[in-house]
């Protein structure tokens, strides 16, 4: 009888409440698709994501939850966790955001879905999508008690379609700063769970800027807790950071971390049992709130057998004199914000590096050329440069064409025209021609998509500049822009990172010639121009301005002619396209060779692969 009785209480008795790890250590099991180890989840390979996951379930009080952090450390997945616990353990509204609708697509074919595929406690949740009005849908997925619905930050329309109770923004920094004037993607996506006095806000982001990232701004304003692990030698417990690590350039075998307590060299193989160790410690107590917490993780975590410290040293060995590589490597490897340069060189110190070649003229050195073209209301100016092996470039010409810029038929866009059909002969009789031009689409838009759209889109490109832009060179996106009520279609824009080609071209400028007299890698060569030429390339500095109540770091002219440097900074996007900070020393090889051989030719080069053109066409400088 009593055990009757006693199974009857049980019975009444409510499940233990589940934790998201002890979810995802329990239900989740990791596809093919979307992980290089596939099959059941295990907390204990990533243990520093216990605490995370955990602050996200409904037991505990912590409304946010931010993470800055490098890559292959596990933070979407451990997102992904909380998905699938809220599905199953804690069914309401929740909103996944990426930085595109595309992303968000992308998402959920590669995580998502294979995620609920691979539950059975989930998939008996959500219907088939095949099945008639399951519910299920690439970016909606029912369930009993609750709706996922997955967007894009660059949709509003996304961001405001209903109540959420959880919130997971993915990849924050790629944001944009401000959503169809309506404002932050974040707040938006925030202001969906004001009517939830339970509600979970979930940011992580890999950040980009100093003073522009937004994963930053959010993790500074809280108690900023780090991963400490003990050393297995002396037990000091400390945070893994980069240059700790020893070893010597070119050799990756032996990689050790340097305990900073005892100076003991520590092999990777204890990083398994240092990790599970390891405990989260605010290291700014005085900013605690008992509704948001923040996380920074680096990649120097990523557990054994992923992404080893040497392959963080090779790495850091391959970029450190390549500022856009170097800026990635900070990045997503380090889990860091970049520290732009944005103090320009004096423009004499460059002026009294001018070389005596003649305008017009370019060195054997040189494998190809590209242009940059600034367009204004009066004129449009441009620069054609060549570039070399080391990324060293040289000025060929500087040309401003004076004309109305209004009407896709107006004088001065033919003048481009015939600057584009320019030939150029280097030192050996080798003719070369502009491999791309890139211009920018800042000003009078429609006239400049109306001339690049009579071109090959892989030799003419309309660009746009993106000051907070991580990358040096976006992906091509389609545009279409009305015109005098006809669409303009077949039109694919390149947004560039001008902040980080500034930066990186300043401390070109800076470099000086070798003893030897041999130059280093990124230096500038430029021909007797005057002074006006390098003010205006040296024109801009980054200053620090409150935006929206947030530190940011904005390039401010103090020359009011710049349009040197805006060409500049588009005929590198431009040498970025051709695939030229991929290229390495056998490529660089092949390409100067290939050249060396049609110029015995005759033939004109065009394209390093090659693309011969044949005809050369008179010319002329405004510098002359």
């Amino acid at each position: 009888m009593w055990e009757i009785i006693k199974g009857f209480i049980d019975g009444l008795r409510p499940e233990p409440r589940l934790s998201v790890s002890q979810w995802a250590d329990k239900c989740r099991v990791l596809s093919t698709i979307s992980t290089a180890e596939p099959g059941v989840w295990r907390t204990s390979r990533t243990p520093y994501l216990r605490e995370i996951m955990d602050k996200l379930g409904v037991s505990d009080s912590v409304q946010e939850v931010i993470v800055m952090k490098g890559a292959q450390v596990g933070l979407t997945e451990a997102g992904n966790n909380w998905i699938g616990y809220t599905i199953e353990v804690s069914p309401c509204p929740f909103l996944a955001v990426q930085p595109t609708k595309d992303m968000a697509e992308r998402n959920s074919k590669i995580r998502i879905q294979p995620m609920i595929e691979a539950a059975p406690t989930l998939a008996a949740k959500i219907k088939p999508a095949r099945s008639r009005d399951s519910g299920n849908t690439i970016l909606k997925k029912e369930f009993p008690g609750g709706i996922l619905v997955m967007t894009g930050a660059n949709s509003a329309s996304g961001l405001r379609s209903m109540p959420a109770r959880n919130v997971f923004l993915d990849e924050v920094d790629a944001y944009p700063l401000d959503l169809d004037g309506e404002g932050s993607p974040i707040d938006l996506a925030k202001a969906r769970t004001r009517t939830f006095p339970k509600k979970k806000i979930f940011i992580i982001s890999t950040p980009t800027i100093e003073g522009q990232s937004i994963i930053e701004a959010q993790f500074l304003e809280t108690d900023q807790r780090y991963y400490f692990v003990p050393c297995p030698h002396c037990g000091g417990m400390q945070v893994l950071r980069f240059g700790q690590l020893r070893y010597k350039p070119g050799k990756y075998d032996n990689v050790t971390y340097e305990c900073e307590h005892c100076t003991e060299q520590i092999q990777e193989r204890f990083k398994t049992k240092m990790l599970a160790a390891g405990q989260w410690i605010a290291t700014a107590p005085e900013k605690a709130n008992y509704y948001k917490v923040g996380y920074h993780i680096s990649s120097m975590y990523s557990p054994y057998g992923w992404y080893s410290w040497a392959n963080a040293a090779e790495d850091y060995e391959k970029c450190k004199t390549d500022i856009p590589k170097l800026k990635t490597f900070v990045n997503t490897v380090l889990g860091e914000t970049w520290k732009e340069e944005g103090d320009a060189p004096d423009w004499e110190l460059v002026y009294n590096k001018r070389e005596s070649y003649a305008q017009n003229t370019v060195s054997n050195d040189v494998a190809f050329l590209t242009a940059g073209v600034d367009v204004q209301k009066d004129r449009i100016e441009l620069e054609v440069v060549g570039w070399g092996k080391g990324k060293q470039s040289w000025s060929v010409d500087y040309r401003v064409l004076l004309g109305n810029t209004s009407g896709e038929n107006a004088p001065v866009w033919q003048q481009l025209a015939e600057v584009l059909n320019e030939t150029w002969e280097r030192e050996d009789g080798a003719l070369l021609g502009i491999r791309i031009m890139a211009v920018d689409s800042g000003y009078n838009t429609s006239e400049v998509y109306a001339f690049c759209r009579k071109y090959d889109p892989s030799r003419v490109v309309p660009t746009k500049g993106q000051e907070a832009q991580s990358i040096m060179v976006s992906t091509p996106r389609a545009v279409d822009i009305s015109r005098k009520g006809k669409a303009i279609n077949g039109i694919k824009v390149r947004h560039v990172g001008i902040s980080i080609i500034k930066s990186e071209l300043y401390g070109w400028l800076r470099l000086q010639r070798h003893e030897d007299g041999t130059y280093p890698n990124g230096y500038c060569h430029f021909p007797q121009y005057d002074a006006h030429y390098f003010k205006g390339l040296t024109a801009e500095k980054l200053e620090l301005k409150k935006i929206r109540g947030f530190d940011k770091y904005m390039w401010v002219k103090k020359y009011e002619r710049n349009e040197p440097l805006d060409c500049r900074v588009y005929a590198r996007a431009a040498a970025n396209m051709m695939g030229m900070d991929n290229w390495n020393e056998q490529q660089w090889k092949k390409i100067l060779l290939s050249v060396q051989n049609f110029s015995k030719k005759k033939i004109t080069i065009v394209d390093p692969e090659i693309n011969p053109i044949t005809k050369k066409k008179k010319r002329s400088s405004f510098w002359d």
